[in-house]
This record gives C-alpha cells, structure tokens and sequence, in this order.
C-alpha cells in the first residue's frame, strides 16, 4: 500500500504541499474554535439542561440544535484536515501512516455522532438504537483519538521539524488518556457530563495545539523556500 505521505527523510515538500498544509491547518482550527464557541454559547443558551449530568450531546437535541449537530461536524472537519496536514507535514513512517488513519477514523465517529442524536431523557444513555449508535460512534472517536495522540508524539520526536512539540504533545496525550479514565469513572456515578466535558476540553486542546504548530511550520516553510 502506498503511503500518503509527500514528505522523504532529507527532502523538503515544495510550496505548493506547503500551501495546503497551512490551509489545512487553518481549516482545522477555525472548526475547533467554532466547536469550543457553541458549546459555550449553548451551555446559556440550553441552561436548563444539567451540565453535571448531561451530556454535551444532548444539547443537539430541541431549541439550537443545530448548533451542537454543527459543532459535531466541524470538528471532525478539524480532524479530517489536520489528517491531511500532517500527512503532507511529517517525515514517512508507519506510526505517521497509521496516525493519520486514526485521526480520521476519529472524525469520522464524530460524523457518526453528529447524524444520531443521543439521550435527552435518560440520565444513563443509551436507551434507544440511535443512542447506542451515537454513543459507538463517540466511543470509536474517543479511543481513535487517543491512540493518535501517542503515536503522533512518537512521531514528533523523530522529525527535525516537530522535535520542539514533542514533549508538549506528550504531555497532552497523556492528559487525554487521564481524562478519557476520569470520564468512565465519573459516569458510573451518573456524572456523565463533567466526564465528558474533561475528556473534550483535553482532546479539542490537543487538536488545536497541533494544527497551529502545523500551520506555523507550513508557513515557515513556504516563507523559506519563497525567499531561497
């Protein structure tokens, strides 16, 4: 199987792969903003859902669900795009293949996710076939996500370009993983939305502290080779 990588050890892409590496990159962040926005915006403008123990999903479902279904898509479009930065951005490697995998793989659980709405009324979802569905779909996302956070900080150590992120990348990683444990934990106790909240805000921080980090190496590249 061919990698999608543009990238080989001792040879830089050429501006055009730089280009879309920045533009990916953008793409990606403006989608993680706009993911962290509307759940912010829609914890006043849904205040009568508990945020303790109801899920950020569940703000899809009734008044301005539009905007969390939104939100859902935008981030895996974040997820996609990164994917695709990346590939044009790291030196060729399995881990870095199977990174990128994993990265959409993530994004497109969170598809899954955005087209079945969760519980609204159980307080222990899922109840329904489209529950289970949207809760597999998040799960799947969830642990693709974290898998990619370590692979891809391996990844980081290894590439003359991204050695300066690796141990921030790290660290975040291991966040997601501490996050991802105190969300099951919580949710024994019914504390599903705080769980999730804290895995969320762990994964979306990580997400964006990578796509900027591409974008400014992409950009330092294209800058480089236009003044070379």
């Amino acid at each position: 199987m061919k990698l999608p990588f543009k990238r080989k050890v001792g040879f830089s892409p050429d501006v055009y792969q730089d280009k879309q590496g920045a533009w990916f990159a953008l793409i990606a962040i403006g989608g993680i903003l706009y993911f962290v926005v509307a759940v912010v915006a829609l914890h006043v403008l849904r205040s009568e859902l508990n945020p303790i123990r109801r899920a950020v999903s569940n703000y899809a479902v009734g008044p301005f669900g539009f905007f969390m279904t939104a939100a859902f898509f935008t981030l895996a479009l974040s997820e996609f795009a990164l994917a695709l930065g990346l590939a044009r951005s790291l030196t060729t490697s399995k881990g870095a293949f199977v990174s990128v995998l994993l990265l959409n793989l993530a994004g497109a659980g969170l598809v899954v996710t955005g087209i079945f709405p969760g519980d609204v009324k159980s307080l222990h979802p899922p109840a329904t076939t489209t529950a289970l569905i949207h809760w597999t779909g998040a799960g799947i996302s969830f642990l693709s996500l974290m898998i990619a956070t370590f692979l891809l900080s391996n990844c980081f150590k290894t590439d003359a370009q991204w050695q300066s992120f690796h141990r921030p990348a790290f660290a975040l990683a291991v966040a997601v993983v501490l996050a991802l444990l105190v969300f099951g934990m919580l949710t024994i106790i019914g504390w599903v939305g705080v769980g999730e909240r804290i895995y969320i805000a762990a994964s979306v921080l990580w997400l964006l502290r990578a796509s900027v980090r591409l974008r400014s190496i992409a950009t330092s590249r294209t800058q480089g080779r236009s003044f070379s």
